[in-house]
């Protein structure tokens, strides 16, 4: 993430921008898979789980609600390095503090992982990946086209740009800390529907 936010701030050309891109999906790639995977070790309870979880996405959605103003701002008022300079400055302390805090090490342990045709053929994990996929196109097409349209109808500046997307950005911070709460409460009640069924079924029987 450091890196690419550094070539991020200095490279002028396409191919150096579209690399440095490729790298910060990877990072952000990284980071958010060994994120998630360490809250669902740490904490093995489902709510607690879905708590821990929604409250971590919650910090993601604050700086995707701080990001896109502060950019267009720092870009606009600064120059196209500033936003940039300060992310990698904050990328770099925050992987410092990592370092200190959590003292990351290699633990071997011996489970019984799925093979990745057993998780593709997961009803459960298809259907979360295409609601995370259809639920991410709208704001995928929105991010390229929205400021190129604002900039020919409207003739906005970059702040302007940066200010558009925040009604998306309040949007995914409310439901990041509402729905990891909730999401445990409705499967607790699709445990207890699906028990109410069988007893019915197996009470009509008898």
């Amino acid at each position: 993430m450091f890196l690419s936010t550094i070539i991020f701030a200095f490279g002028r050309t396409y191919t150096v921008l579209f690399a440095a891109r490729a790298l910060q999906g990877i990072g952000s790639s990284f980071s958010s898979v060994a994120g998630m995977g360490m809250l669902a070790e740490k904490y093995p309870d489902d709510k607690e789980r879905g708590n821990a979880m929604g409250f971590a996405l919650g910090g993601l959605a604050l700086g995707v609600l701080i990001g896109p103003p502060f950019g267009g701002f720092m870009y606009e008022f600064v120059s196209k390095s500033a936003p940039f300079i300060v992310l990698a400055a904050l990328a770099l302390l925050d992987g410092m503090l990592q370092l200190l805090l959590l003292q990351p090490a290699i633990v071997k342990q011996e489970t019984e992982n799925s093979s990745l045709g057993e998780l593709i053929r997961d009803p459960y994990i298809l259907i979360a990946a295409g609601a995370i996929t259809f639920a991410n196109t709208g704001i995928a097409m929105l991010e390229p086209s929205l400021p190129i349209w604002m900039i020919d109808r409207m003739g906005s500046g970059k702040w302007e740009q940066g200010v558009a997307f925040l009604p998306a950005s309040i949007s995914y911070l409310i439901g990041t800390n509402l729905f990891g709460p909730l999401g445990h409460r409705m499967g607790s009640q699709k445990k207890r529907s699906k028990f109410g069924r069988k007893s019915t079924i197996r009470i009509w029987r008898d």
